[in-house]
């Protein structure tokens, strides 16, 4: 209903003093689903580790969970991750520069980040990365704006690859970003070549 929508200042004066975990979406508030598995914290902690000192070094701040970005007029997300290169200012309650976002999926949460969340943040002008991460298996996806402000798409599923960002001044090695876990490999398609014994030609 229209008298239950609530503005974005109201939202964000109001959270500060929450203990659960809320987001506004269209105005409503929406509460998210409370702790994760551990996989999930140990991907955002090695994530970014790894990203901050990078990140750093170009004026920019890594920080996890707590960093709201206003994806819409009415929208205010919390990504698992969120590289801002915005000046400093500590008073503001949102991220003003989000050049990075990150977005590690949990039992519940999969659809709703590669879907909604997704275009919501490809509509951001400040974005210009967006990276889905998968726990229990190496999977990487990487949306990329270029030059011209269009889209592209990059897959990882090799614990030896490297991901390069120079838009953060960063890199992520998947080795690290999946560090301490033990997830499982993403099969792999194989061509075959015979049927029944018959070469395929």
């Amino acid at each position: 209903m229209e008298h239950d929508r609530v503005s974005v200042e109201d939202f964000l004066e109001w959270v500060l003093s929450q203990e659960g975990r809320f987001e506004l979406v269209d105005g409503h508030v929406i509460e998210m689903m409370a702790g994760a598995q551990q996989g999930r914290n140990v991907v955002v902690s090695n994530i970014v580790s790894s990203l901050g000192p990078q990140s750093k070094s170009g004026g920019c701040r890594t920080t996890s969970s707590d960093t709201a970005i206003q994806t819409l007029a009415s929208n205010i997300r919390y990504p698992a991750i969120v590289v801002d290169c915005a000046p400093p200012e500590p008073d503001a309650m949102v991220a003003e520069s989000p050049t990075l976002v990150v977005e590690v999926s949990s039992p519940g949460t999969s659809s709703v980040d590669t879907t909604d969340k997704l275009d919501e943040y490809r509509e951001h002008p400040a974005v210009r990365l967006i990276i889905f991460v998968e726990p229990s298996s190496v999977l990487v996806k990487l949306y990329r704006r270029d030059g011209e402000g269009a889209w592209g798409a990059e897959k990882y599923d090799d614990l030896a690859s490297v991901i390069d960002m120079p838009e953060v001044g960063a890199s992520l090695v998947l080795s690290e970003v999946y560090d301490t876990l033990m997830p499982r490999n993403r099969p792999r398609l194989r061509l075959i070549e015979e049927i029944n014994g018959q070469k395929l030609r």
